[in-house]
């Protein structure tokens, strides 16, 4: 793949990651209780169970800027969003939808939903597809130049604007439904 592809993937799951532990984090009491909501874990150990995935987060996310460490990264990343994504699923099929996934932060409560095991699973096909074909050009290792970092800057900002915008519109689905419901 090319490296300036591999090189937007790398920048948009660190901004996802560091971001999405950034907010847990600043709330871990928040964080702790969607983790006790999802009633898959004793109480006793979700304390500790968060502080790990946090910590996986936070190393996930450096770890896929630096070359020598980006394997290991997509591939903590992607044992995350399947960890993620089957404890979404397994509260689904339970009929618990009226539960915060954890993954918005305290300012904003983001039910589960169908769409958000969707977009999980989008980002584990961009992660995978990161891990299958790695960083290489037909030319070998070829230097960046000016067109390929402006590509690399505007990328970043569509897709983490894209992602920002689906990510609403998810949060407030249930919300649209409710009123549409309610009229």
């Amino acid at each position: 793949m090319d490296p300036v592809i591999t090189i937007i993937i790398s920048i948009c799951m660190f901004l996802l990651f560091a971001v999405a532990a950034t907010h847990k984090l600043r709330a871990m009491a928040v964080f702790r209780a969607a983790m006790d909501d999802y009633q898959l874990i004793p109480q006793k150990v979700t304390g500790l169970v968060s502080i790990l995935l946090v910590m996986a987060e936070l190393l996930s996310a450096v770890a896929v800027l630096i070359p020598a460490t980006r394997f290991a990264g997509y591939l903590t990343m992607t044992g995350l969003l399947l960890l993620y994504t089957t404890g979404i699923s397994i509260n689904l099929a339970r009929g618990r939808r009226n539960i915060d996934c954890g993954c918005s932060g305290p300012a904003s409560r983001h039910e589960l939903s169908n769409g958000l095991v969707l977009r999980n699973l989008a980002l584990l096909g961009l992660v995978i597809l990161a891990l299958a074909f790695p960083a290489t050009s037909p030319a070998g290792d070829r230097l960046l130049n000016w067109l390929d970092i402006l590509v690399i800057i505007f990328s970043v900002m569509v897709i983490s604007g894209l992602y920002t915008g689906i990510n609403q519109l998810l949060a407030q689905a249930p919300k649209l439904a409710a009123l549409k419901a309610g009229t």
